[in-house]
């Protein structure tokens, strides 16, 4: 069996903002995020409190995350652990790959991007940033990861020139 073609992603975890399971209450206690993108890896940051007075989380902590060639999203989820030590999901946003990437796979600048969480029940639980830029040809060879797929969605001029069409439902097949 072949193995799986990757992708390493940095993925800089900015902060949270207005963080709540059930989008009333802020939830104050060891919060972290776990990146997933359609693998059975994931990524983690380290846990943070959110400040009561500005309800912002802060972590701006960079992942290098190993994407498969075939996925066509990303997921962030915030959860957080309980006094007694449970784990639960604060909320999470699944976004398609095409929409997190720069423009051109040489730019090396990556723009802060803002996402809204929703919990399970698909109410509003808060508002995750974070940036996401592909790491360089060059940076792969000197030892994080070795890249064989392109990702290029779009054509020199910004424009889309691919949209994934199952990346929400497993069962129906991109053109």
């Amino acid at each position: 069996m072949a193995p799986i073609r990757t992708r390493t992603l940095e993925v800089t975890i900015i902060s949270g903002e207005d963080l709540s399971a059930d989008g009333r209450n802020p939830a104050t206690t060891d919060m972290y995020v776990v990146v997933r993108t359609e693998s059975v890896k994931c990524w983690s940051t380290k846990m943070v409190e959110q400040v009561a007075e500005s309800r912002t989380s802060l972590w701006n902590e960079k992942l290098m995350v190993e994407m498969p060639c075939h996925a066509k999203s990303i997921t962030l989820e915030v959860k957080s652990k309980t006094a007694k030590g449970a784990v639960r999901s604060i909320g999470l946003a699944r976004i398609a790959i095409w929409e997190v990437l720069p423009k051109q796979e040489t730019c090396s600048e990556s723009a802060v991007l803002s996402y809204r969480l929703r919990n399970w029940e698909g109410r509003r639980s808060g508002v995750i940033n974070f940036s996401v830029k592909p790491v360089n040809k060059e940076q792969e060879e000197k030892g994080t990861m070795v890249s064989s797929c392109d990702l290029k969605l779009r054509d020199n001029c910004g424009t889309v020139i691919g949209i994934p069409v199952c990346w929400i439902h497993p069962r129906i097949v991109s053109v």
